[in-house]
């Protein structure tokens, strides 16, 4: 090996250690600063505890990298448009029509707003969300030569098109949604906090009450029962209430542990699903047996919590889609 190629060689390998504690330095300010919004938006006296950056960093450093692992499952982006509509399963099973489909662009103030600041895009890559519902019908199956009616289907249909996070490029919209997923953590972790604080409130209340109620019973009769168990009144699950209360939230260090129960288990709460659907043109589900060709459709699902669901992808919208804006507004 001569002189020049072991310079070359040592070039490279400080380079790249140059690079690699860039990155790290990268990933640990991004930590910092996620342990920092967490605190913010849950309770700032937790600062008050000398170490809650330690106690905070293995939730928060775990949740960061289950949000960058979600996103990237999220499938690469399709155009979404007048052109696609008629060609693209998807897009056609997604919106009734074409100008449905240029409505719902045009309704959304979030890619009017992109559009008016980047003067020079064509396109806008955005997360589109919508709610998927299933109802049944009364519709038509042909089996060969034979025809039957009144047959029970199932209809889908996807409504309340969301546009989040318009972006000037894909690589920066998944950027912007691994931290849209992190923040939509810490809402959770705040709701679960705040139910707790409210158990506590409502038991300490409930208590009183029922000390008042004890009280009001001995001084009336003994011929009569106690009020707080009185007929046609409401009684009090003392016991349930305490039951929610016990995760108890009298000290900081209780805080740093309700943050940890979320943040610290995020696919418990956050999730990305696969529905693989089997639709005819006209929305319906088709089952195996069917005759009618259909098209196949791979579904991204995410779920919040036990109740928020919402069907998602990465959409392409072009500028020239818009409805102008004065026929928009009429």
């Amino acid at each position: 090996m001569g002189w020049q190629q072991l310079v070359s060689g040592f070039r490279e390998k400080r380079d790249k250690r140059k690079a690699d504690k860039a990155a790290a330095r990268a990933r640990e300010g991004e930590l910092q600063t996620a342990i920092e919004r967490v605190a913010d938006e849950i309770n700032p006296r937790i600062r008050a505890l000398v170490s809650y950056r330690k106690k905070l960093r293995p939730c928060v450093e775990r949740s960061l990298a289950y949000c960058s692992d979600l996103v990237t499952r999220v499938p690469e982006s399709i155009e979404v448009s007048s052109k696609t509509w008629g060609r693209d399963p998807a897009v056609k099973a997604f919106f009734s029509g074409t100008e449905d489909l240029r409505r719902v662009i045009s309704h959304s103030k979030e890619l009017r707003e992109f559009f008016d600041q980047h003067f020079a895009a064509d396109y806008c890559y955005a997360l589109l969300s919508m709610e998927r519902r299933e109802r049944t019908v009364l519709g038509m199956e042909v089996h060969g030569e034979v025809i039957k009616r009144d047959v029970k289907q199932t209809a889908v249909s996807f409504t309340d098109h969301r546009v989040v996070k318009p972006s000037l490029s894909e690589p920066e919209l998944r950027e912007n949604l691994k931290q849209r997923a992190f923040e939509s953590l810490i809402t959770f972790a705040m709701e679960r906090i705040t139910e707790l604080v409210a158990a506590r409130h409502l038991l300490e209340e409930q208590q009183q009450l029922v000390e008042m109620q004890r009280k009001v019973a001995q001084l009336r009769s003994t011929s009569l029962e106690p009020l707080i168990a009185g007929k046609g009144g409401t009684t009090i699950d003392i016991e349930a209430l305490r039951e929610q209360a016990n995760a108890r939230l009298s000290t900081l260090e209780d805080y740093i542990d309700r943050i940890s129960d979320v943040l610290g288990d995020p696919q418990k709460h956050l999730r990305l699903d696969r529905i693989d659907m089997h639709l005819s043109k006209m929305n319906i589900k088709l089952d195996q047996q069917s005759t009618d060709s259909g098209h196949a459709l791979q579904l991204i699902e995410a779920s919040l919590g036990e109740h928020l669901k919402r069907t998602l992808f990465i959409a392409r919208f072009p500028r020239d889609n818009l409805l102008p804006r004065q026929d928009f507004l009429a």
